[in-house]
């Protein structure tokens, strides 16, 4: 009888390693898939990045016992690969964890900038019906603008209206500072020119700053220039970066003393 319950407890603590090094194996699988596809620059559809494989595990395995007063210890996060296993494990909770907590994961991994596997882990998250709000949507946008892949942004901004979301300064910023990443001024310009026409939000001043600060980089300062002294005539006031960086790249392109004596 002994020897029977001793055998019983070997093969449980088998099967428990053996679950673990399963989710281990595809965390890890799923890491080396968002750095390829960093590196390629290759991205498909923001839907498509779940592998069958994941989706079959985080159904085979029983469910984790979770208490929505208990605390998730996010400080055990040292590398991309604890925040992966961290996931894993708080969408086989049940209750599942609010989407506070999703949220906080993600400003981890982002804070890692490991963008690829926080798009990656965002995809999961929809296709198993983990909870979303507009602030992880902004969080995700802002992942696509880093990656160069604005037009996956706005393919996510389509994700507010759906869910009956409402966008906010923040997330037009994002994208307008994503716009400027991918060097598409005219659409840059355009968009915020729509903030304020159409009234969508009220630009900030980190909104002023963005637009600023990408055309003088993009060697369009007259243009900031110019919209500085649109500004003052507006309520929107520009502070004091927004002017300090105009006035640097007029002194970078010798303009300075020419607008100064017009």
């Amino acid at each position: 009888m002994r020897n029977a319950l001793w055998l019983a407890k070997v093969d449980n603590r088998d099967s428990g390693v053996h679950v673990l090094k399963k989710i281990r194996v595809s965390t890890m699988a799923l890491i080396r898939r968002a750095f390829d596809a960093n590196k390629t620059g290759t991205f498909t559809h923001p839907l498509s990045f779940l592998s069958s494989s994941l989706h079959d595990l985080s159904h085979n395995n029983k469910n984790m016992p979770y208490s929505p007063k208990s605390r998730i210890d996010f400080n055990c996060i040292h590398e991309v690969d604890d925040a992966v296993f961290l996931f894993r494990q708080m969408l086989r909770m049940r209750p599942q964890p609010s989407v506070v907590q999703f949220t906080k994961l993600f400003n981890v991994v982002v804070k890692m900038e490991q963008y690829s596997v926080a798009v990656n882990l965002f995809d999961e998250m929809r296709q198993l019906g983990a909870p979303v709000n507009e602030y992880t949507l902004t969080i995700v946008i802002n992942c696509y603008c880093l990656l160069n892949r604005v037009d996956f942004g706005f393919s996510i901004l389509g994700s507010f209206f759906k869910r009956g979301y409402q966008p906010n300064v923040t997330t037009f910023t994002t994208l307008i500072k994503g716009l400027f990443l991918d060097d598409k001024v005219m659409e840059a310009e355009r968009l915020f020119k729509k903030l304020l026409t159409r009234k969508l939000c009220e630009p900030n001043e980190v909104t002023i700053l963005t637009v600023i600060n990408g055309l003088c980089k993009a060697g369009h300062t007259l243009t900031a220039y110019d919209l500085l002294g649109l500004f003052d005539k507006t309520s929107f006031k520009p502070d004091v970066k927004s002017y300090s960086t105009v006035i640097d790249s007029l002194c970078k392109d010798r303009m300075l003393m020419m607008r100064s004596s017009s």
